[in-house]
């Protein structure tokens, strides 16, 4: 579980910084919101990935693999839907 955290972080990391265009085609219709929640689940899978066991049970909570990969699929999901690719969603 680790080592999947750990590469999902390293996915989303290298697509955010190699093809930024996927998430919003100019620097004015970035969704921040969703931006930023598949950003801190970026960070919890870094985090749970590299094996930091923290003593504190709310950061317990937080670099688990649950809410990290939680927060990468609501975050990436409306990045996606909101994003160049919406058309994609509508069916």
């Amino acid at each position: 579980m680790r080592v999947l955290s750990f590469f999902l972080g390293l996915v989303i990391m290298c697509s955010v910084v190699a093809y930024p265009r996927f998430i919003a085609e100019d620097m004015q219709s970035v969704p921040h919101g969703w931006l930023v929640v598949l950003l801190l689940g970026m960070s919890s899978c870094f985090v749970y990935g590299v094996g930091f066991r923290p003593n504190n049970s709310i950061l317990q909570l937080f670099f688990s693999p649950i809410c990290g990969w939680s927060l990468v699929l609501i975050g990436g999901f409306m990045l996606l839907y909101s994003g160049p690719f919406h058309y994609l969603f509508l069916g």
